[in-house]
């Protein structure tokens, strides 16, 4: 379980929506699924590989509470808003599959 005093910040999750007007499916990020509260915690840099050139990649765990991302949907393919800043989720886990902690790998590339 984690602590109420360790939930600082509060993500936003916004699922993709698939909009075929011309034919063509676009990109588009404006469905909001839900909010929750977390916390992130820093698991390094690195350097990848990005369009044309180098990016860095920075990673992060992103804890939260199970129950609270369960009952919103929150799925992989989904993005992360927390403080001004946009996540892609790389996995999530259930901390010993106890139904208590969410553990949501995300990256931030800058």
């Amino acid at each position: 379980m984690i602590s109420a005093g360790r939930l600082r910040f509060l993500a936003t999750a916004k699922r993709e929506n698939n909009i075929d007007d011309t034919g063509k499916k676009q990109k588009d990020f404006n469905s909001t699924v839900g909010t929750f509260r977390c916390d992130l915690r820093d698991t390094g840099s690195i350097e990848v590989g990005y369009a044309d050139g180098v990016a860095l990649s920075n990673q992060f765990d992103c804890l939260a509470r199970w129950e609270a991302i369960n009952s919103i949907g929150l799925q992989a393919n989904d993005i992360l808003l927390i403080r001004g800043r946009t996540f892609n989720i790389i996995g999530i886990r259930n901390e010993s599959e106890r139904d208590r902690l969410a553990t949501i790998q995300v990256e931030e590339i800058i």
